[in-house]
């Protein structure tokens, strides 16, 4: 199998456990802390092999990357890590906004390279919820809840092994 099919095979195999995943959550059942952990493990093992195939592919490479963020929308929902992000499909760029120290607004920026749509429609809904529960001045997050932006950031994004930048 050439590394182009194998990158289609497994990115439909992220497909089809994220609406799984979906049809679980929109069915009501609580899924345990230690399948959602062995889940997100993976998750990253699969997510790091495509990143591996695609860094071997010179067609694949990622894109040189953009001199600053373009503008961020705030998520469809409140968080108490993300004020607002924004995704390139073109380029599989997503930019993210965290809350800052002294206000919502004042945090840094960030970008991903190589997101891969499927993960970032999954990000962007929220749909991993969040391991413990608490709360900070920006919003209360509950464990095993969704919708959560920086629980779905963390396992799919961040954990996802995607080259990333802080540009602000």
């Amino acid at each position: 199998m050439n590394p182009e099919e194998e990158i289609s095979l497994l990115e439909s195999l992220i497909d089809e456990i994220i609406a799984s995943l979906q049809a679980i959550i929109q069915s009501g059942e609580q899924l345990s802390d230690e399948f959602q952990g062995m889940l997100a493990n993976e998750l990253e093992k699969t997510l790091d092999r495509i990143q591996q195939l695609k860094s071997q592919s010179p067609v694949d490479q990622l894109p040189p990357p953009a001199a600053a963020a373009p503008p961020l929308e705030p998520g469809p929902f409140p968080s108490s890590n993300v004020n607002s992000f924004k995704y390139n499909p073109k380029t599989e760029e997503l930019f993210v906004k965290f809350h800052g120290a002294e206000s919502a607004g004042s945090g840094p920026i960030y970008r991903y390279q190589g997101v891969p749509r499927n993960i970032y429609d999954v990000f962007s809904k929220g749909r991993v919820a969040p391991k413990t529960s608490g709360q900070n001045q920006y919003h209360r997050w509950i464990k095993g809840v969704t919708p959560s932006l920086g629980a779905s950031l963390y396992a799919l994004i961040r954990n996802g092994g995607f080259q990333y930048q802080k540009l602000s």
